[in-house]
């Protein structure tokens, strides 16, 4: 559907003004999108992604600043998201030796292996979401995102 269709509203201000909120509408519904996959395993997009950072820094620990500024969707409230991972003991933390202050933060086993289940959902529902383009589109559309968002 047309951005136009989609929010009921023939024209806009500007073209930079239509591509806005065209991003904005697209984003709500990829998120949409993969909050559903992501709930079959009782996981948010925002823990996911915590546990997939983890997993990409595995075997070592990252810091919870660390994994704040690695986050998709930066939320300030990290400390809930991984109590709540903790809770379910996907992740585990720990003082750090060298620095009392510093926690470290550690995917655990069976945060591994919940998202080694995940994996083929995950890349099924990118790969459907994506499907509409061609990988040259898709390198094409990051270079303008990037371009987008590194331009303010």
């Amino acid at each position: 559907m047309k951005l136009a269709e989609r929010l009921k509203q023939s024209t806009f201000e500007s073209p930079s003004q239509e591509s806005m909120l065209n991003v904005m509408v697209t984003n709500s519904w990829l998120l949409s999108v993969m909050a559903g996959t992501m709930g079959a395993f009782d996981i948010t997009p925002a823990q996911y992604n915590v546990l997939r950072i983890l997993r990409g820094s595995h075997p070592n620990a990252l810091t919870c600043s660390d994994i704040g500024s690695r986050l998709i969707d930066r939320t300030p409230d990290v400390t809930r998201l991984l109590n709540r991972l903790q809770k379910r003991m996907l992740i585990s933390r720990e003082r750090a030796d060298h620095d009392r202050r510093v926690v470290e933060v550690h995917i655990t086993k069976k945060g591994l292996d919940l998202l080694k289940t995940m994996d083929p959902a995950v890349a099924k529902s990118i790969d459907q979401l994506g499907s509409a383009l061609s990988a040259s589109e898709h390198k094409q559309l990051s270079d303008l995102l990037d371009r987008f968002r590194t331009s303010g």
